[in-house]
């Protein structure tokens, strides 16, 4: 890759006096400037203008695309580069000459890029899906580049940790009672009728959570105060109920979103209610457990690590090509691990066609079964680099082995990287479940642009 040196104006200074113009050199060799070079923009555009389209009615009620393209698809790209937030990411272009140049506004960015409220905007109508998608296109890119190598797969299952207390159920309650009552108050504000005996369910409930924050030590006692709080939800329940029907037709922006979260709640609380009565009746805990009423998605997630042998969170399976690029997928929590390395080939053939195929898979003990290999190479696969379990013979040859072990190596040092405070895989800042679905794909991404940036400077160099 060929790259010049140029400059380029920027105003840049101003004072209390006046606002001066000066000359600011910016390098064509600067990484982020290489990366834009190389990054199929036509492609990605394509991609994010799709999905926003697509959720165009729910930011502003149908009347087109709300931003300037050929700025904002820039500017979200830059964004998960840098693994910015909205508000960090304004201040960023502000302060940055070739952050400027990058989204192709070096002269009149501060005047284009209203506030932090648009950039989040434009992120959050992105979606996870399209998230994924422009995904494809980096790794298509790179391999383009020659910097992939599609005859390596290497997989392996982590867990994304939220930002979760310990999920007993006095707690879950409490969760579910300030949700509702979040809902109801902006209700009460807008002078809407009829929510008194709701309410004051709601305060009963907090009440005894807080009584009862902390099991008794006996199971019988235990069972009488989860008894009486599952009377209370479900009284909560009762109240709450016929308010569905009289805001479901409401326009009000503010009535819409109460109705959308006791919606939520109702939908959550069945099941919720049932794992209780499980764990009444039987003493035992229910399997996939709701651990946080506002994240019904997530569960307890059983790891077999030494000193956290539990996870609250999300399970996703992570996959490596050969040269580090990475793409994955959210599974369900303690999903059968044998199942992993055909997931992984599947992702793999999203990004590569339906007929590729690579020559070796690599995945732990966990995804070894005589089926798993069976099918693998009925799909084709020469080496199935799967570690045996317990005395079974290794199915490939010693030379193999060590790179099936290097491979095994760099799968999880690369899992480590995104759990890093500069990715950001764990422990995302995100609320809603709408972008915290992107969050695990988000950090994906922001590793990939990144390596792929470093490589083609490694490439000019």
């Amino acid at each position: 890759m060929k790259a010049g040196v140029h400059c380029m104006p920027e105003a840049c200074s101003e004072t209390s006096a006046s606002v001066q113009t000066v000359q600011v050199e910016v390098s064509l060799t600067h990484p982020l400037l290489v990366l834009k070079q190389a990054l199929p923009w036509e492609a990605i555009t394509e991609v994010m203008t799709r999905h926003w389209r697509q959720r165009g009615k729910n930011i502003d009620g149908g009347r087109g695309l709300p931003w300037d393209v050929s700025l904002y698809v820039p500017l979200v790209v830059l964004m998960l580069i840098k693994a910015l937030d909205s508000r960090q990411m304004e201040a960023y272009i502000a302060e940055n000459v070739v952050a400027r140049v990058f989204i192709g506004r070096q002269h009149d960015a501060q005047a284009q890029i209203r506030d932090h409220s648009n950039i989040a905007r434009a992120y959050a109508a992105l979606g996870k899906a399209g998230i994924d998608e422009v995904n494809r296109l980096v790794i298509q890119e790179a391999h383009g580049f020659g910097l992939v190598d599609e005859g390596v797969l290497s997989a392996d299952t982590t867990a994304q940790e939220l930002p979760i207390g310990y999920p007993n159920e006095p707690g879950i309650l409490r969760g579910l009672a300030q949700r509702c009552g979040r809902a109801l108050t902006p209700l009460a504000k807008r002078g809407i009728g009829g929510l008194d005996r709701a309410q004051e369910q709601v305060q009963t409930l907090l009440r005894s959570v807080k009584e009862h924050h902390l099991f008794p030590s006996s199971k019988a006692d235990k069972r009488h105060v989860l008894t009486r709080l599952l009377r209370e939800v479900g009284e909560l329940m009762v109240q709450t109920r016929p308010l569905l029907e009289r805001l479901r037709a409401s326009w009000d922006r503010v009535v819409q979103k109460a109705h959308s979260r006791l919606l939520a709640m109702h939908e959550v609380i069945k099941p919720l209610m049932g794992q209780i009565v499980h764990w009444v009746s039987t003493g035992k805990v229910a399997a996939n457990k709701i651990v946080h009423v506002g994240i019904p998605q997530a569960r307890a997630i059983v790891r077999n690590k030494s000193g956290k042998k539990t996870e609250f969170g999300l399970a996703y399976l992570i996959s490596r090509l050969g040269g580090g690029y990475l793409f994955g997928e959210r599974i369900t929590a303690n999903a059968d691990e044998r199942q992993m390395p055909q997931k992984a080939l599947a992702g793999y053939r999203a990004i590569f066609g339906q007929k590729a195929t690579p020559e070796l898979v690599v995945y732990d003990r966990g995804g070894d079964s005589t089926a798993t290999r069976h099918q693998l190479t009925l799909e084709g696969v020469p080496y199935v680099g799967i570690q045996p379990k317990g005395k079974r013979p290794w199915s490939v040859a010693e030379g193999v082995r060590e790179q099936i072990r290097s491979e095994r190596g760099r799968t999880e040092g690369v899992i480590g990287t995104l759990k890093s405070n500069r990715y950001q895989f764990n422990k995302p800042k995100a609320r809603l479940w709408r972008t915290l679905e992107m969050a695990g794909p988000r950090s994906i991404l922001s590793f990939n642009l990144n390596k792929f940036m470093r490589d083609l400077v490694a490439l000019a160099e």
